[in-house]
């Protein structure tokens, strides 16, 4: 009988098919930081966040063979230690590009139809039809990381009509995108889209992607939308670039800081959209993550190869 230990609060309702997948297997919940450090030493399996990946986890496990992550971005694990232990590591990823291609059109349409505008004047019971507004119908759509997700923007942008470009390493096309640049021609994509959606993960490569002179290279505009990891913005390239208006406006729902200091300049920028990393949430977070998570396991069991396996030297 092996130990599977969750990190994370997991309904009886979802551990329903856990428990028909590995009936013999001890399956332990515990969120206390301290009581994890001891069930790991034992567990075969760990499922937790991806932000709860502590080098003292790893540190203390004893037989731990698989880290299921119940997110996408796993690069708080200390991938040394991992590798060095012979650890296989496992995401999410392609559970959560519903919600957030949904939420990254909610952005487009609030600035292309004035929709953030329209609600200001709400409030205040202003009537105004003086309102700038446009449409994503023939715009161009940059997705920079043309993952899962981004794979999915892509779509969705087509069914609006709109001219959809990607980067990716190899700048070969793929899908629903109309061109592909490669990851050294971000700055041509840049300069050609309306709207662009960062969604790469958060690796050594995309720390401080996008710096001044990127933002320099965008349309004047052009929004920037941001639903991968704050890491991967020099803030204050961001902030210098909406205050002196090289972009038209940003929505963004990951930050350098979180959650974003209430100094921040970013709050109080009319042209800002702000979210509180809550791109990937629904209520159906948990039902797509634990079909992840079973189907795995019983991969696991019949010492198949799983799904998602996350390439520890790339770090995704």
């Amino acid at each position: 009988m092996g130990k599977i230990l969750f990190g994370a609060k997991v309904s009886e309702k979802h551990l329903i098919k856990t428990r028909e997948v590995a009936p013999d297997w001890n399956i332990v919940i515990s969120e206390n930081p301290e009581e994890k450090i001891k069930e790991i030493k034992d567990a075969e399996v760990y499922v937790d966040w991806g932000f709860n990946f502590e080098r003292q986890l790893v540190e203390a496990a004893e037989r731990l063979k698989w880290i299921q992550s119940l997110s996408a971005g796993v690069e708080r694990l200390p991938f040394d230690l991992v590798k060095e232990k012979g650890i296989i590591v496992t995401n999410t990823s392609g559970i959560h590009k519903v919600p957030i291609s949904e939420l990254v059109f909610g952005y487009m349409l609030m600035f292309a139809r004035g929709l953030n505008r329209f609600y200001e004047q709400q409030k205040n019971k202003i009537w105004n039809k003086k309102v700038n507004t446009t449409e994503l119908f023939e715009k161009t759509l940059g997705i920079v990381g043309t993952g899962n997700i981004g794979s999915e923007i892509a779509r969705l942008g087509k069914a609006f009509g709109m001219k959809v470009i990607g980067l990716r390493r190899s700048g070969r096309i793929k899908g629903d995108y109309d061109e592909m640049y490669g990851s050294s021609s971000l700055k041509e994509l840049l300069s050609k889209s309306d709207f662009v959606v960062c969604a790469v993960p958060l690796t050594v490569e995309t720390r401080h992607l996008f710096r001044e002179e990127h933002f320099r290279a965008m349309k004047p505009t052009a929004y920037f939308i941001n639903i991968a990891r704050g890491a991967v913005v020099d803030e204050s390239a961001l902030i210098k670039a909406l205050k002196e208006g090289w972009i038209a406006g940003a929505a963004l729902d990951v930050f350098e800081e979180e959650p974003l200091p209430p100094e921040s300049p970013l709050w109080g920028m009319p042209n800002v959209i702000i979210t509180p990393h809550i791109a990937g949430s629904s209520d159906r977070y948990m039902e797509r993550a634990m079909k992840v998570v079973n189907e795995n396991l019983e991969r696991y069991l019949k010492n198949e190869r799983l799904i998602n396996v996350v390439d520890l030297d790339r770090g995704y």
